[in-house]
């Protein structure tokens, strides 16, 4: 048994810190970054023309971003940085594990605004952005197509 109140501090966290690790929401979020992680390294691999030919347009920057929902620590995962014409670029960032009528969420920023990429279901991906000022959404299965699409509007 400890016997001074620090002692006592530092057995007290770790027993915490051992529960916390067994809580059901780190399996989801392990899902969810795993997921994820994948539907970045996709994305990587459509934009490489663009990331790989004589004098790139775009730059690719990975990052480490912290998710804080849930965890006593947060969640670390990936996320990425495109660079283009000067000023101009997008991070890619996971944000939360629950979402309204989605199991996950990651963020398109630009100085151009926000496009949400939201997760259906495992795999399945969907970006979700605003129109006008008229409340209307418009919303597209993640593909090429519609990463092309994204980019475009949020770097030109």
């Amino acid at each position: 048994m400890p016997e001074n109140a620090m002692e006592r501090l530092l057995e007290r966290l770790k027993r915490i810190e051992r529960a916390l690790e067994n809580e059901p929401w780190r399996k989801s979020m392990q899902e969810l970054v795993d997921d994820f992680s994948e539907r970045l390294e996709e994305i990587k691999t459509w934009l490489e023309p663009l990331l790989e030919c004589d004098n790139p347009p775009l730059r690719w920057e990975p990052l480490k971003v912290m998710i804080t929902e849930g965890g006593p620590r947060g969640f670390e995962a990936p996320g990425a940085r495109l660079y283009g014409p000067p000023g101009r670029y997008v991070e890619i960032v996971p944000k939360a594990r629950q979402v309204f009528n989605a199991t996950g969420r990651a963020d398109f920023i630009s100085p151009k605004g926000r496009v949400v990429l939201a997760r259906f279901a495992p795999g399945e991906w969907s970006f979700i952005w605003p129109v006008g000022d008229d409340d209307e959404w418009r919303s597209a299965k993640l593909s090429p197509t519609s990463l092309a699409d994204v980019l475009q509007e949020m770097m030109t």
